[in-house]
């Protein structure tokens, strides 16, 4: 009997061991967060939000602590004018607004939400994000910044966008938003270790959305939640598109699709204080080089770039990049597939990175005089920082600037105006937007090796008003994007194959900067 009573006791304790709360001030290891995967019915706000409720009330029970919702989640999306949008247009005292924020205070948790917004005051519409807090208090409202053409104003540059939680500061970037790289940068440069994107974002293409929140992830060292939709809006299919969950170092938690709404979630890992890690964020910060960032706000606002720099006249260039079928192109290799290109237009050949002993500049230049092209290439000595060379019928020209403001020269070839930078400067937002205002085309990567990253890089960059070419060893890729929202022409190619675009620079040279950004803050020491 005693000897039963002992193995009661003893079980027992071991049960409230296991149930009793953590040490007062214990610290959480995760922040579990749910993504509203939501299939927005079009002009239908009644109906949203009685079916955002109970998904709300499903992640709040499963654990979620924060809730974020997809673009224009309560009223759908494609809106064609003012006089259309307006019945859908909310201020911050609608009772659609109110009914969320008592949710959130019921629930207990950070919501997220986004909707048509009417400034009363000027009848101004905005497409709008507002977050409550678990008390039911707004503690975050942003204005898309890129905006909508036909219905809405852009935000202004200058919102704060960042709210504090117990866990961290969190930025918002509403879909188009998170397309241009200035503005996760000014979000994580304002503390944010993640960033919220709702988005009304198609699937496909061959710059898919994805690609775009893997960069903005890793290029500033914090957590992408990417909440986009499912289903039909008024013209767009969305019923592939994807939601995700990107880590600082560009990879992700998880990509999904759905055909219906659904709940997404991701347990966000928490530093040993409860708090987002900022030391990613940090470390890509404190990576900048922001003394070669000065002419980022200038405003070369013109038709005419090639008059207003000098430039060669735009037209046509063959862009060839190679790769090596072994350890290292050879001279051999080189010649050969130089001597058997058609030479009908300027041609310019991206090597990937030699040594000095391996490069024979005089055989170069004396093909370069037969075929009218130019080799573009990083030559590195032992122990040595590389350098960046042009190999033409003129000899050698060096892309470092050893004068200027900026450690970068632009160099002109046939009908382009082309730089070369290290690809650890080109993972910086910043710099192919300086070289794009400074007039330049083509961005020209010449390493050793290329990641899958460099590649995702090097094509999401092309957002930037400049094609993108890169070269490694093994593989090549090269990147344009003829329009704003284009579709971007991408080009790879590995061991041992050939990569080639023709680029018409005339699409290089019409150059559209999306500048509704601080620079104050971009630029600051």
């Amino acid at each position: 009997m005693k000897r039963r009573i002992r193995t009661i006791g003893f079980v027992l304790s071991v049960l409230i061991l296991f149930f009793m709360p953590g040490p007062a001030g214990a610290a959480d290891s995760t922040l579990k967060i749910a993504l509203v995967h939501f299939k927005a019915t079009y002009k239908k706000p009644a109906k949203n939000l009685d079916a955002l409720e109970q998904l709300h009330r499903q992640a709040a029970a499963a654990g979620a602590k924060i809730i974020f919702n997809t673009e224009l989640a309560i009223s759908g999306y494609s809106f064609t004018s003012r006089d259309d949008v307006r019945p859908y247009t909310l201020t911050m005292e609608s009772p659609s607004l109110k009914r969320v924020a008592a949710l959130a205070k019921e629930l207990g948790v950070y919501i997220g939400i986004t909707f048509p917004e009417r400034d009363p005051a000027t009848d101004i519409f905005y497409n709008a994000a507002a977050v409550y807090s678990p008390s039911g208090q707004l503690v975050c409202k942003y204005r898309k910044t890129w905006g909508e053409i036909r219905w809405a104003r852009s935000g202004g540059a200058y919102q704060k966008g960042v709210f504090s939680t117990p866990w961290g500061n969190i930025g918002i970037a509403i879909c188009a938003d998170s397309y241009f790289s200035l503005i996760p940068r000014m979000l994580a440069l304002k503390g944010a270790d993640l960033i919220w994107v709702p988005a009304n974002w198609p699937p496909g293409g061959t710059m898919p959305p994805e690609d775009v929140w893997q960069t903005r992830a890793q290029e500033n060292g914090v957590y992408i939640a990417a909440c986009n939709r499912t289903g039909m809006d008024r013209v767009m299919d969305l019923s592939k598109a994807v939601s995700t969950v990107v880590k600082p170092d560009g990879t992700p938690m998880f990509i999904k699709r759905s055909d219906d709404s659904t709940l997404l979630f991701a347990n966000i890992p928490l530093n040993p204080k409860g708090k987002l890690d900022s030391g990613p964020r940090l470390k890509k910060l404190d990576e900048r080089k922001v003394d070669n960032y000065r002419p980022l706000y200038l405003e070369p606002w013109t038709d005419d770039l090639t008059r207003y720099y000098k430039l060669p006249e735009p037209g046509s260039l063959s862009v060839r990049v190679m790769t090596a079928s072994s350890q290292q192109l050879d001279m051999a290799a080189i010649e050969q597939q130089a001597a058997e290109a058609p030479s009908s237009m300027p041609t310019l050949w991206l090597l990937p990175q030699m040594t000095a002993k391996a490069l024979d500049t005089a055989r170069l230049q004396n093909l370069a005089e037969k075929k009218n092209c130019a080799f573009a290439v990083s030559v590195i000595e032992k122990n040595n920082a590389p350098s960046f060379l042009l190999i033409s019928r003129n000899g050698s020209s060096f892309f470092q600037a050893e004068t200027g403001e900026i450690p970068y020269q632009l160099l002109h070839f046939g009908p382009a105006c082309v730089g070369m930078v290290p690809m650890a400067d080109l993972r910086q937002p910043e710099t192919a937007i300086v070289l794009a205002k400074l007039g330049c085309d083509l961005v020209l990567i010449s390493e050793k090796a290329l990641s899958d990253a460099d590649l995702r890089f090097a094509c999401v960059r092309s957002i930037d008003n400049v094609a993108v070419a890169a070269a490694g060893n093994h593989r090549a890729i090269i990147a344009h994007l003829p329009a704003v929202h284009g579709q971007a022409i991408v080009k790879k190619a590995e061991k041992g194959a050939l990569c080639t675009l023709e680029l018409d620079t005339h699409e290089t040279r019409s150059k559209k900067f999306y500048d509704r950004v601080d620079f104050d803050l971009l630029l600051a020491k």
